[in-house]
């Protein structure tokens, strides 16, 4: 057989093989596997899509009480009912609408779980979304990566991006990383084609405007990103002539792409960021979440911030490899920067991937990254796949030189089976434990969020409840829901909003989040330690406490109706892990029900 047509055959077969591995691996994350969504930002972002969907606008049932004093100090109307979200970026809860739409999810009967269901069928469309995307992602990397160095490189790239666990977690979660990653991918490809232009002695303006294209779309899916276009604007100026005119081009695309979200922003809170902010402040000494949970706006402390910055800076140095992607090797792409590599491109085109990658973790300094896995400002992932290009590329060319190296066959690929062994370990060993344990019949609801759908039946959609899980109660309920204050007299001035715009408050339910240590909720703590005297047999300790007595006391209360959310095998500690503390009489709403739905069958 002719040499030709043999390689011609081993890289068909190997794409066959990658394929079957990708379809593989889809189907394993997303029926297999998967327990529902795994990020709250990412289940926020979601119910705002499905607000869209529903043709209730950039709408979101997520209420955070420093939205609502952003609102009230800028003498703007607040409106419980209809709640507009300064939050987050439109791009990815835009996506979303469009999917939940396209599958009837703006219907609220079409996805309603069963008894014995075992996940929300909208989280697993969403978390297909995010895959798309991921698939999508490998493809464009595959592509730049061969264009810069060889299909081999290209290849092993992909290869290890498939099987980085790091990525099927974000790919999971709901949040807007995967979408980011394809983007970013997409505007490194054009900043290539602009370097390879500039270096031919050709104008890069087409590609540098198109790339400003792409990093506007990236704004869009996360306002961090920004940080990554700060450090290609420096780059643009420093390398592409004639100079800061293709800087120009781009930062005018880049604003004309965000002036839009930036109004609608004021429009809705206090200034063009919006209630995302305050996100600043979680590089402060108090925690984030208790910023978001007060009718106080935040002051920034100057002290508090440089410390955090520090102590952040010396976080995303510690836990790099992690970071990106959780690839050990990417970190080699530091390494590449002293190689004299032959083409004077991608030497060039390495120091824009720098340049981009130090602002995005100045970025992520100063608004904060805390060490858990999937951090909704991690930005380091985008960066993986052009950094392991990179590492890769300096491992083949040391390698070469020696006498294995220069064999064919499996031999000369030995350092590369090494790291793609090693990055499919984490995967492996999650997915042995996951099939030697999967058991789909054993638990109604992988995800303890599902139990808050159950709310929709006793909650009406007009209605307003506080809760320390307002995301779950937002996406599986699909109900208003206020991030339970940290102290009662923000509870009862926003009581006193509802009451003036004829808003009804339902009550307040308390899930297993508020006992998870993180969140400070000062003289309201009582509610944090309630279900130890309801697991007793007796009355919760908030029912006795001075404080909380007034507010979901049994006796005298103003939500003094104590329901069990779901109901467990485990005995009263189970049963009341999701207490609602209502004023509506919930066996008068369900009989109403019950006849309402027996008059449409009749």
């Amino acid at each position: 057989m002719h040499p030709n047509q043999n390689n011609k055959q081993k890289s068909a077969i190997l794409k066959i093989v990658f394929f079957t591995l990708m379809i593989s691996l889809t189907v394993i994350y997303t029926v297999f596997t998967f327990k529902g969504l795994t990020s709250k930002y990412g289940m926020d972002q979601a119910q705002i899509g499905r607000q869209i969907a529903k043709q209730k606008g950039p709408t979101t049932n997520f209420i955070r009480p420093v939205a609502i004093q952003q609102l009230s100090e800028s003498n703007k109307p607040i409106d419980l009912t209809k709640f507009y979200d300064t939050t987050h970026s439109p791009l990815n809860t835009l996506i979303y609408a469009g999917v939940i739409k396209a599958f009837g999810g703006d219907d609220p009967e079409k996805f309603a779980m069963a008894k014995n269901d075992n996940v929300f069928e909208l989280d697993r469309i969403i978390a297909g979304t995010c895959i798309l995307f991921f698939m999508i992602a490998i493809g464009i990397n595959y592509m730049l990566i061969s264009n810069i160095f060889d299909t081999k490189i290209a290849s092993i790239v992909a290869i290890i991006m498939l099987v980085s666990d790091h990525f099927w977690s974000f790919s999971q979660s709901g949040l807007p990383q995967m979408l980011m990653l394809c983007i970013f991918s997409g505007a490194c490809y054009l900043i290539w084609k602009a370097v390879q232009r500039q270096e031919a002695g050709l104008t890069p303006i087409a590609p540098v405007i198109l790339s400003g294209f792409m990093f506007g779309l990236l704004a869009l899916a996360h306002w961090m990103t920004l940080w990554i276009f700060f450090g290609y604007i420096i780059f643009s100026i420093s390398y592409f002539k004639p100079r800061g005119i293709a800087a120009i081009f781009s930062t005018l695309v880049v604003v004309a792409f965000i002036a839009g979200p930036l109004i609608f922003n004021a429009k809705h809170s206090d200034g063009m960021m919006g209630t995302a902010y305050y996100y600043i402040n979680g590089a402060t000494g108090t925690l984030q979440e208790s910023n978001f949970r007060q009718l106080r706006l935040p002051q920034m402390q100057v002290k508090e911030l440089v410390k955090n910055v520090l102590q952040s800076t010396l976080l995303q140095t510690n836990q790099i490899h992690t970071h990106i992607g959780g690839f050990f090797l990417a970190t080699g792409f530091f390494l590449s920067l002293i190689h004299p590599f032959r083409k004077t491109s991608i030497s060039t085109f390495r120091w824009a991937i720098l340049i981009m990658w130090v602002f995005a973790a100045i970025g992520m300094s100063i608004y904060g990254l805390s060490d858990e896995k999937l951090d909704p400002n991690q930005l380091h992932i985008l960066f993986m796949p052009l950094m392991s290009a990179f590492a890769i590329a300096l491992i083949s060319i040391l390698w070469a030189k020696t006498t294995l190296g220069q064999q064919q066959g499996a031999t000369g690929l030995i350092p590369f089976i090494v790291i793609i062994v090693i990055t499919a370990s984490p995967m492996i060993i999650d997915l042995r434990k996951e099939f030697m344990g999967y058991s789909p019949k054993t638990v109604a609801g992988y995800s303890p969020y599902t139990h808050n759908q159950i709310l929709a039946k006793y909650i009406d959609e007009s209605e307003v409840i506080f809760t320390d899980q307002p995301w779950a109660v937002a996406w599986y309920a699909d109900r208003k829901a206020v991030w339970l204050p940290s102290k009662s007299t923000d509870l009862s001035k926003i009581e006193e909003i509802a009451s003036k715009q004829n808003t009804k408050i339902a009550g307040i339910l308390l899930t297993p989040s508020i006992r998870n240590g993180r969140q400070d909720y000062g003289d309201l703590r009582a509610l944090s330690y309630n279900i130890l005297g309801l697991s007793l047999g007796g009355p919760g300790y908030a029912e006795t406490h001075p404080v909380t007595n007034p507010i979901v006391s049994t006796q005298k209360g103003r939500y003094n109706k104590r329901i069990p959310l779901v109901e467990s095998p485990q005995g009263n500690y189970g049963d009341y892990a999701y207490t609602l503390y209502t004023n509506v009489d919930i066996k008068k709403r369900l009989d109403e029900q019950r006849l309402q739905e027996s008059k449409k069958q009749d």
